[in-house]
């Protein structure tokens, strides 16, 4: 208490004498195109005499407040318009004043340079003014892409890698760190995650043309959360400006050629200003029907049977199964995002934003799946069996986010608020999946690598040909009916103060501080219905039912050239035909109640979260050189509360609640420099010290099964903190940019999942092996790397060369992870116990091993040649990543790999009328598949081939 009132009285008197130093002479102006009368957003508004100085709202409008003289002389720039130097008497200016633009003489109609129409002008312009590290992108930048979703967009920009889904960008990935060490904005406030396992948000929820501007913050500053080592993404909504009002809309449909399916998109946008009331509404649908082929193989470690040489050489890395996959997907992307503020005057504005994401994912997936076991060789398996299944899902995200702020400038303070509501929703009311399986004689399976990206599965015996297309004779072998729903709510509260102070013509600056406060509650809930057995008659029921095999709940499909191979995949279960059996004889079912029990409590949680910060921070200015400094407090206090399922060799016998209480905390220095050279170039430097929250899954207490595998939690996991360095040189041009920096981030207690196969108790013949994952502490990482940037358009050639333009970016980023050494995966009498063993045992920690930070991809590189005239405007893109670690195996033969991909994409509108574009997109056009290998590129893990897709539409923009 008294450390609480020693605060207080500083602030108190720190308020008075800078309050008491105040002057009240102030400048507010609206700054428009002279022809047009339109505002222009993000033109620099500067004091000659101290630089001091401010970007123009969405509005056009501007303040600069705590003026120590009447007398100003003010310079006032915009790219694309000829400058103005005013001397203004501030005792003579009522009101508002106006200051007119006139458009540069720059072939305006031939080039097309007009930053009304280009909003990364006015990007460029708050990236250049930014008081920290950071990118920005305008929704005129997006929509110059063929990118229908935020994680999309967000590819395009320096140091970001993606994860992708079903082809589609999903988790965003910064400079060499995985997602989770990265934090997730809309409108400047965290969001929740609607998945059960992580934090992170998959940016495919949010549509592109919800986005007015994407901010990539790269260092962090006091003011900002904390716990991103990565770096922050901040989704900004559209607003309503000044004039005429502004109404966009587009309607599309599209082709996808794997499936020969639709695509539809509709979007409608509309904003004014009434008086001080401004309201904006924007509004977009997207429903894509596709598909996808995939292979994939599950490995292990074990030995060759009947090799005389049991011993640790004979230890190989082998087959455990091969699956064929054919997918049918329907996503639907709904977004919604209003806002309304209040603008009393220059000084006072309340806002009101919302913003509405739903993502639906209807999934068929069908597979055939050859289980492999006892291996003679690497290639040839004497007991094996096939299985049919089927998996038929509806999955349903929702983010939702509603914010209420204000902001107030009193001339000697600043005063901003806001509190805000956010809810992620994930649902899966419908989950079925269904499988059979040959009957109980064991196949001899022979894997053909000739091409060992294509292997082929051959049948040394007839007699094993006979069984497997026997289809008749496949069993059933489990239906299961699951539904399942996670709800994550924040809801936060921040206030912040700004104390600006003028010394001298060539000092000036401002004292920040504030403080936030943030409540987190999450829980999952699975509901799990699961049927092992079928039988023809009851001894509870009167009455019969027909045999259940494959070909009773078959249908038509077939598909004999999947992945283009020659792959069969034919005789699969229809997922209607099963329900419609089901409903009609469900007193037939047995229910396998320990399976159903397992797995409808072992991935129940609930965990709470609360959040508490405080910063203090100094900007000064001298001259040219800004230096900001400044010290953030974290605490989170968390309660956690998981299951263990607890069974007796697979049976179950009951569950045992878990919890977990702790606090953690932080104290996070920030220092930062920026020098301007001149008005358009910047270097900047900054020390920065961040943390990181790990997963859900990663702290919880729980133990989760799936078949063969299973999760532990660690709630003794230490958070990741890191120390950040960043040097950057920017050179900003007309419509254009070069920049080029370098980063380096030593991370303490980075998280990793250590696997190990082993038996879960005694005696180890009663007990199977399982793969077993937990999370646990690395010991020390370092990354760091190099980003270039250059956009640019050739208006220094002649002619129609000059319509061309080049936008591009590289970066290169290393890394080296340490941890204790693995031992090999040896597992014949590895024995793990739930919540006694903290896997110690299977590492030496005499030794250490160097690897690469999961997530770390060493090459990402985008680039793209676009042309823009009159009425023509098209871009040919790359986005090139390199392959990464994506998760470590029990030793390093079983590590998995993220592959390298090189994806191009194309763009091309024609301008109809100043009022209306046609447009049309091809995605993918080299069918870039997803790809995954283990440990070596020429030993697949996973392959999967979407094809390329397109559309084509209209655009109205008044």
């Amino acid at each position: 208490m008294q450390g609480k009132r020693s605060i207080l009285l500083i602030l108190t008197v720190l308020l008075g004498i800078l309050s008491a130093n105040a002057q009240n002479y102030h400048l507010s102006g609206q700054v428009v195109d002279a022809l047009s009368r339109e505002p222009l957003m993000g033109a620099s508004v500067s004091l000659t005499e101290t630089r001091k100085g401010i970007n123009t709202g969405f509005d056009g409008f501007f303040r600069l407040g705590n003026l120590s003289e009447p007398v100003v002389s003010v310079k006032v720039a915009y790219i694309g318009y000829e400058p103005q130097e005013l001397t203004l008497d501030l005792r003579e200016i009522n009101g508002t004043y106006l200051i007119e633009l006139v458009a540069a003489d720059l072939e305006m109609d031939a080039v097309e340079i007009s930053a009304r129409a280009d909003g990364q002008v006015s990007a460029f312009l708050q990236q250049k003014r930014s008081i920290t590290i950071k990118n920005i992108v305008s929704a005129d930048q997006i929509q110059s892409f063929p990118d229908l979703n935020a994680a999309e967009a967000l590819q395009r920009i320096p140091g970001i890698t993606l994860q992708r889904d079903q082809g589609d960008g999903r988790y965003v990935q910064l400079r060499g760190t995985p997602p989770e060490l990265s934090n997730f904005n809309i409108n400047g406030e965290q969001i929740p995650s609607p998945e059960g396992d992580v934090r992170y948000v998959g940016m495919d929820i949010i549509a592109a043309d919800q986005i007015e501007f994407i901010e990539v913050t790269k260092v962090m500053t006091p003011d900002m959360d904390a716990d991103g080592i990565g770096g922050n993404v901040n989704i900004i909504t559209k607003e309503a400006r000044e004039g005429q009002p502004q109404i966009r809309a587009t309607l599309a449909g599209g082709y996808n050629n794997l499936r020969e399916t639709g695509n539809y998109q509709g979007q409608f946008s509309f904003g004014q200003r009434y008086g001080i009331f401004g309201f904006n509404l924007n509004s977009s649908y997207f429903v894509n029907n596709q598909g996808s082929d995939n292979m994939e193989f599950e490995y292990a470690k074990g030995p060759y049977f009947g090799q005389q040489n049991l011993g640790e050489d004979n230890y190989n890395v082998q087959y455990r199964n091969w699956q064929l996959r054919h997918y049918n997907i329907t996503r639907t992307r709904v977004g919604i995002s209003p806002t309304w503020d209040v603008k009393f005057n220059d000084n006072h504005r309340l806002y009101l934003r919302g913003m509405y994401n739903q993502f639906t994912d209807d999934e068929i997936r069908r597979r055939k799946i050859y289980d492999l076991d006892d291996a003679v060789t690497e290639t040839y398996y004497r007991y094996g069996g096939i299985e049919h299944d089927v998996r038929e899902r509806e999955q349903l995200q929702e983010v939702i986010t509603g914010n209420f702020g204000g902001e107030h400038d009193l001339g000697f303070m600043e005063i901003e608020y806001m509190v805000q509501f956010a809810r992620a929703r994930n649902e899966r009311p419908d989950h079925m999946e269904l499988r059979f399986e040959n009957p109980g004689q064991a196949i001899q399976i022979e894997v053909d690598r000739t091409d060992p990206n294509w292997p082929r599965a051959v049948f040394p015996r007839d007699f094993d040909t006979t069984v497997i297309y026997n289809y008749s004779g496949y069993e059933f072998d489990g239906l299961l009916f699951e539904q399942s729903r996670i709800i994550d709510d924040n809801m936060t509260a921040r206030l912040n103060f700004t104390l600006p102070y003028t010394l001298n013509a060539a000092n000036s600056g401002y004292f920040k501080f504030g403080g936030k406060i943030r409540s987190k509650d999450k829980y999952r809930d699975i509901s799990t219905q699961s049927y092992a057995n079928y039988r023809t008659t009851s001894r509870s029921y009167a009455g019969e039912g027909p045999e259940l095999t494959l070909t009773t709940v078959t249908d038509d499909f077939r598909d004999d050239n999947l992945l283009d191979q020659g792959y069969l995949l034919d005789n699969m279960p229809n997922p209607q035909e099963m329900r419609t059996f089901y409903e009609r004889y469900q007193y037939l079912f047995l229910q396998d109640r320990s399976d159903s029990w397992i797995n409808s409590y072992g991935e129940d949680y609930t965990a709470s979260e609360d959040i508490y910060a405080l910063y203090g921070m100094l900007r000064h200015d001298w001259g040219r050189l800004m230096f900001l400094g400044g010290l953030r407090y974290e605490r989170t206090d968390i309660y956690y509360q998981g299951s263990r399922v607890i069974t007796d060799r697979g049976r179950f016998e009951s569950v045992d609640t878990l919890e977990d209480r702790r606090t953690h905390e932080f104290y996070l220095p920030q220092v930062q420099l920026r020098y301007a050279l001149d008005q358009n170039t910047n270097l900047r430097a900054a020390l920065t010290y961040s943390y990181a929250r790990p997963n859900f899954r990663d702290v919880l207490p729980y133990r989760e099964e799936d078949r063969d595998e299973v999760s532990y939690g660690n709630p003794d996991l230490e958070f990741p903190r890191s120390m950040n360095i960043d040097l950057l040189a920017e050179r900003y041009i007309l419509g254009g940019l070069f920049s080029g920096g370098l980063f380096y981030k030593e991370i303490d207690n980075f998280v990793f999942y250590f696997k190990r196969f082993a038996h879960e108790g005694l005696p180890l013949s009663d007990y199977p092996i399982r793969e077993i994952t937990k999370p646990v502490n690395g010991l020390q990482a370092r990354v760091y790397g190099a980003e270039l940037q250059a956009q640019f358009q050739f208006t220094f050639l002649p002619g129609f060369l000059s319509n061309f333009g080049l936008y591009t970016n590289y970066t290169y980023t290393a890394s080296e992870a340490f941890i204790n050494e693995r031992i090999p995966a040896n597992y014949s009498d590895a024995l793990v116990i739930f919540g006694d063993d903290d896997f110690n045992q299977f590492t030496n920690d005499s030794a250490q091993e160097r690897l690469s930070l999961p997530g770390q991809a060493q090459h990402t590189l985008n680039l793209a040649l676009l042309y823009r005239s009159k009425r023509l405007y098209f871009r040919l893109s790359a986005n090139y990543q390199d392959d990464f670690l994506y998760q470590l195996g029990a030793d390093e033969d079983l590590d998995e790999y993220y592959a390298e991909a090189l994806r191009f994409d194309f763009t091309a509108n024609y301008t109809l009328t100043p009022y209306l574009k046609l447009f049309v997109d091809v995605i993918n056009i080299t069918n870039t598949p997803q790809t995954y290998y283990l440990n070596t590129p020429d030993r697949v893990l996973q392959q999967e081939f979407y094809s390329w897709w397109g559309r084509a539409g209209i655009k109205l923009n008044f």
